[in-house]
């Protein structure tokens, strides 16, 4: 026992040296940084164009569609597939008709999530719609739908069942609801005339 702390305090004295380096090489990297504060953010700002949206303008037309036929997670769903989508009514901007009532458009189906073990739901999510006369910069258009979540009493009959061994594990095994998107199902997409 005594042999082993020897060699353990030996070890601590003879790495502390190398430690407090370290920290003193460091401490000196910190001092060199040169840190300019006479620069002017907001001329930075206005010669950055980073972003292609102008969200200085808030306007939105909203757009009602609704899928053409209804879809499912349960049906094996493709990530990457279109479908589409008919518009519910008349979209009217600046007294001008966009689209009309029944006018049918695209969406991508851009994430599928399965359902998973302890109750968790399916999901899917749909993105980059395509609608006549309408620019993508000029959309928020994504769309996600939940299966059911059946979390809420999944976790609650665990805890209640681990007073008997193993018998709280069964529950990993009850699965989340899978995802459908009827045809009923009312998608409000957002059209923003004024941005770029």
């Amino acid at each position: 026992m005594n042999r082993l702390f020897f060699i353990c305090l030996l070890f601590l004295i003879v790495s502390l040296p190398s430690y407090s380096n370290v920290a003193a090489n460091v401490n000196t990297d910190i001092d060199k940084i040169n840190v300019n504060t006479d620069v002017d953010v907001e001329e930075q700002l206005s010669d950055c164009n980073v972003l292609p949206y102008d969200y200085t303008s808030v306007e939105q037309v909203p757009i009602r569609v609704s899928i053409t036929k209804g879809i499912s997670t349960k049906d094996g769903l493709i990530e990457g597939t279109k479908y589409e989508f008919k518009v519910l009514k008349d979209v009217n901007y600046d007294n001008k008709l966009l689209l009309k009532e029944g006018d049918i458009i695209t969406g991508r189906l851009e994430t599928v999530v399965s359902s998973g073990m302890n109750g968790f739901p399916a999901e899917v999510i749909f993105d980059d719609f395509e609608i006549p006369g309408i620019k993508q910069s000029q959309l928020m258009s994504v769309y996600i739908k939940k299966g059911q979540n059946r979390c809420f009493w999944v976790y609650p009959l665990k805890w209640a069942l681990t007073i008997i061994p193993f018998v709280g594990s069964l529950t990993n095994f009850i699965m989340g609801g899978h995802a459908r998107v009827k045809t009923s199902d009312v998608i409000t997409l957002y059209y923003y005339p004024e941005w770029k």
